[in-house]
């Protein structure tokens, strides 16, 4: 049997590439900008090119302008474009420059957003530069060109990501200074050589994906999408015209609707698309709500910056927490197991996020997802809340919705770590101070706590704002383990408390804040598993979004109720 299969691949907005400004004839006389991003190094390395620069041309006047926002939940804006308290310095620093050398692209989602802020120096009209290290260069023309500037030049450097030494001293001289002089001939060139013909002229891919895509039985469907990098390593429901109509069923929305733009490609995720990689992932129509509601978390700015985490040398993964009604209405498993993929809704909405993320969003292994070594989570997660069995009040309620409302709450992890948590108040909370590890420039962590471990505490006196509140004063590491020089010249200082000033004898809070940890309860009524997946505010923090319902859902449900496991014994 042949299927005509439509694609998943996302349409973007039709927008007009820039061509390279003209370049500088010669350096002497010039005035050369350097522009630094939020990384305290980069403005290190950016004075050895400047030293280095100085040299060859002694009449060449420097101009450093240090841009310190990143993506970072704390930050409304990481893109100077849109900046209101720094554009106005920005334009009148560039106005002064002839030319400009960016940099240091030495992070996947650090490479970038400076390529994002140095391809609108080109658009401001003034030629750039932008070093990179030469395993992050494809990242960084995938940041310029979505920004419209496909051709800017970019010089590839050896010179590593330095955010890990605690210390700089002798780094300089060992290795930004011999990593500078291998590429200073390339920056001149870059510099100077007239654009070529397609760099003034560029053609660049964008606008309207044909919407039928192939046709062939399911093994070349399969085949296909593998090949064309539009699904994960396991097969696929062949999205075909009759299965996405069928999806269609689950929303009042017109196919047509933009829900959102997914970065990094700011792929328009219509319905149809929606629809279209929920099919592939065998996803039922009562589905197509979450997914909708997730599509809008995923394109929340600035709660959150979505390549920080897609796009980013570490390795992350979404998770999606479903309550209210909806819960039972999609059989999503809330109990044992609820972290394995043995229940549909959970698996096929987990894994459908995942292929929105890759197909409207532009994700792809080793082109925009540069993980060191990725995450299984990727594949996509979610489960419900156990409300039912839960001392506390739901998810959602603390966010500000009502008990009755369904959402869908979105929170990014790099990290799954079991915790004991069986005894009284005082151990499990002294358990979880001493056990749970934390990653992020603003940790937090996603609790997973079963009903009998939050039963003890609530018998306690204790809501979950007051175990958090607990874990966030009284989990702490020694000071020196904390890499201060990284927090202070990174501008990533918490706000919240003092950093220790180099007094290996004191403690530091492993997290800074409240904001990015939330607890969940769920599992077993007798376990006395907690699981916390570490993440948080690194590049967003939690975000809940309601899920509305079509019209026909009650009909919609009792369609599709019995498509359930039916175990036989042996």
């Amino acid at each position: 049997m042949d299927y005509e299969v439509l694609s998943p691949w996302a349409d973007r907005d039709r927008v007009k590439a820039k061509g390279l400004e003209p370049r500088v004839s010669d350096l002497n006389g010039k005035k050369i900008g350097l522009f630094a991003g939020f990384k305290g190094h980069w403005v290190i390395i950016l004075g050895e090119v400047e030293r280095q620069l100085q040299e060859r041309f002694p009449r060449a006047k420097f101009i450093h302008y240090h841009y310190p926002k990143d993506m970072s939940s704390t930050r409304d804006v990481c893109e100077v474009a849109d900046d209101d308290e720094y554009r106005s310095s920005f334009e009148k620093w560039l106005k002064e420059v002839d030319t400009v050398v960016s940099g240091h692209g030495d992070a996947a989602s650090c490479a970038l957003t400076l390529a994002y802020n140095t391809a609108f120096i080109e658009k401001m009209g003034k030629p750039a530069v932008m070093l990179v290290n030469k395993d992050l260069a494809t990242i960084a023309r995938t940041g310029a060109s979505v920004r419209d500037v496909p051709g800017l030049r970019v010089v590839q450097t050896t010179i590593p990501d330095l955010s890990a030494f605690f210390s700089l001293e002798g780094v300089v001289e060992d290795i930004i200074r011999p990593g500078v002089a291998a590429i200073i001939d390339d920056v001149i060139a870059a510099l100077t050589e007239p654009p070529t013909k397609e760099e003034k002229s560029p053609a660049k891919e964008v606008g309207k994906a044909p919407r039928d895509v192939f046709k062939g039985n399911l093994e070349e469907v399969h085949r296909f999408f593998y090949q064309r990098g539009w699904s994960f390593g396991m097969p696929i429901m062949p999205p075909t015209e009759e299965a996405v109509r069928e999806m269609l069923a689950g929303t009042d929305l017109l196919a047509d609707h933009v829900v959102a733009r997914i970065s990094p490609m700011l792929g328009k995720a219509t319905i149809e698309k929606i629809a279209v990689n929920a099919v592939m992932a065998g996803c039922l129509p009562t589905y197509m709500p979450v997914l909708i509601a997730a599509v809008q978390a995923l394109a929340d700015r600035p709660k959150i910056w979505l390549e920080g985490y897609t796009c980013s040398v570490a390795s992350w993964a979404p998770i999606l927490c479903v309550n209210g009604p909806v819960r039972n209405d999609l059989d999503i498993n809330k109990r044992g197991n609820l972290m394995s993929p043995y229940y549909r809704a959970n698996a096929g909405i987990g894994h459908a996020l995942g292929l929105i993320i890759m197909n409207i969003g532009g994700t792809r292994p080793g082109m925009e997802d540069l993980s060191f070594v990725g995450h299984e989570g990727r594949y996509g997660m979610c489960f419900a809340e156990n409300e039912e069995e839960s001392p506390w009040e739901p998810l959602h309620v603390g966010y500000g919705f009502n008990r009755e409302d369904s959402t869908v709450t979105l929170f990014w992890t790099n990290g799954r770590q079991y915790l004991g948590s069986a005894g009284n108040a005082a151990t499990i909370l002294r358990r979880l101070c001493d056990s749970i590890n934390v990653f992020a420039w603003d940790p937090g962590c996603l609790l997973i706590m079963p009903p009998s471990t939050a039963k003890v505490l609530a018998d306690a006196g204790l809501r979950q704002k007051d175990v958090i509140s607990y874990l966030v004063e009284y989990a702490r590491v020694p000071a020196a383990n904390v890499n201060v020089r990284w927090f202070k010249e990174s501008h990533h200082e918490p706000k919240e408390f003092l950093l220790p000033l180099g007094d290996p004898t004191r403690s530091m809070r492993k997290f800074y804040s409240s904001k990015h940890t939330a607890i969940v309860v769920a599992g077993l009524s007798y376990s006395w598993a907690t699981v916390s997946y570490s993440g948080g505010g690194t590049h967003g923090t939690i975000v809940t979004k309601k899920i509305e319902l079509p019209v026909n859902w009650d009909k919609l449900v009792a369609r599709y109720k019995d498509i359930v496991p039916k175990y036989v014994s042996y």
